[in-house]
C-alpha cells in the first residue's frame, strides 16, 4: 500500500506569505501611482509667479 506524501506545512505557509505579500505590495504600488497621477492633475494652490507679477523695489512700473 503506497501513501501519498504530505506536503511540507512550512513551505505552504511560506508560499502563502510570499503570495499575499506580493499581492499587497502590488496593491500599494498601484495606489501610490494613482495618487501621484491625481496630484499631478490638480492645479497648484498658488500658481508660480512670473516676472510681471514681482513688484519692483523702487515702485516704478
Amino acid at each position: 500500500m503506497s501513501r501519498v506524501p504530505l506536503s511540507d506545512p512550512l513551505g505552504t505557509v511560506l508560499s502563502w506569505g510570499w503570495a499575499l505579500g506580493t499581492a499587497a505590495g502590488l496593491a500599494v504600488l498601484g495606489l501610490m501611482v494613482q495618487a501621484e497621477q491625481s496630484s499631478a492633475e490638480m492645479p497648484l494652490a498658488h500658481p508660480p509667479l512670473s516676472v510681471d507679477d514681482i513688484p519692483l523695489a523702487d515702485g516704478a512700473r
